[in-house]
Formats: structure tokens, sequence, C-alpha cells
């Protein structure tokens, strides 16, 4: 009888460096505002399709990349007469991009990443605001993006549709190492999208896509 083939692709690991873009869709401030099925288009050079998403901001360096999950939860449901679960039943899922950021004072990328935030540039500054007496919480829509391994024009993606950071901005300040700000950009979820489809998409490129 055959026997089964070996499968060690190198291009399917994940190796960066990855670049994080925020504010991604057609409508600024705003989640993923496109229309079901419809993913997030890339550039030649693996950066968000500008036609596509007008309002897209690279949030720049972080301080030793970035890492994704998406996880679910489960409940396990037994009976008195046995010691085995009989059966069980998901009752979250969540998705979570996170870092830490090196532009600690680029206002435009620390606005996206400030859900309350509100940006004031007065007297000659660039700056943010805070203390709302009702803030409200502004969802934007993220995504990661880092090459195919040995190739110049294929890339992976995995893009959240609605999330903010809920790790807020701090800093070290210090001479012996350069601050950063851990982030943690957790998606909610968009009832009105397909389903299947409502968190968030991870997907590579193959020969032909965009």
């Amino acid at each position: 009888m055959p026997g089964t083939a070996d499968n060690y692709l190198v291009t399917r690991w994940a190796i960066g460096p990855g670049r994080i873009y925020g504010n991604l869709g057609g409508t600024t401030n705003a989640p993923w505002d496109l229309a079901d099925g419809v993913r997030l288009l890339l550039h030649t050079d693996g950066s968000p399709n500008s036609t596509q998403n007008p309002n897209a901001i690279h949030l720049g360096g972080t301080d030793d990349g970035s890492e994704w999950s998406v996880k679910s939860t489960k409940t396990d449901y037994f009976d008195d007469e046995h010691l085995n679960p009989g059966t069980s039943r998901v009752n979250q899922e969540e998705a979570v991009l996170s870092g830490a950021l090196r532009q600690i004072s680029d206002m435009a990328v620390q606005a996206i990443m400030n859900p309350t935030a509100t940006r004031s540039d007065v007297g000659g500054t660039e700056g943010l605001t805070w203390g709302k007496s009702s803030p409200v919480i502004v969802y934007r829509s993220f995504a990661v993006i880092w090459p195919v391994e040995g190739s110049t024009t294929l890339f992976q993606v995995f893009h959240i549709y609605k999330g903010y950071n809920d790790q807020g901005m701090a800093a070290q300040i210090g001479s012996k190492k350069v601050g950063a700000s851990p982030f943690a950009i957790r998606a909610y979820g968009i009832p009105t999208r397909a389903e299947n489809d409502q968190l968030a998409r991870f997907f590579r490129q193959v020969a032909g896509g965009s």
C-alpha cells in the first residue's frame, strides 16, 4: 500500500518581519466596512491597497515583532455515571494581535491605538488628550502582513475586522532602553457579516493573488 507524503514546506512558516496596519476599510475610524467575502487587498509590495483602504496607517516599528492568536473557550458536560465528558460546547471565541510599538510620539499612530483619546494639535505641537466625561470606544480594523518565505511578491495576512487596543498607552523613558508601548488589539464580532466570517481572517497569497 502507498505511504503518505512528507509535508515540510518552509513556505508555510511564519517568518517576519511583519508590518502592522490600522484604519483598514473604506471609512476612517471605523470597523471593516466592505461586503461579505471581500478580503483585504494588497499592493505588490505587500501593503494594503490604497484604493480599497484610503485611510490605512502603518503602525511603525515594534519592540520584538508581533503575535496573533485565535482561540475558543469551551465547557465540557458530564453525566453522573461517567468520569469522561459526554459532549462539549464552545461558549467563547477570541482573536488578539499583540506586541509593543516603538513609535511612542507618532500621534497619528497613537490616536488609533488609544480608542478614547482625542487628537489635539495646538500651539505648534502634536498631541493627544484624555478625559471625556463619557468616553466611547472607537473600533477600527487592523492587520499584520508578512512575506511568504522565499518570495518577494507573495504575503500572508492576519486581519481583524473590528477591534481596539485594550492596553492603552505606556512607555519607559531611560537612557539605556528604547521605550515601547505594549498593545493588544482585541477583536469584536460584526454580527451582520456572514456566518463563519464575523471576527477575523487569516490567508496567504498564491500566484496570481492580490
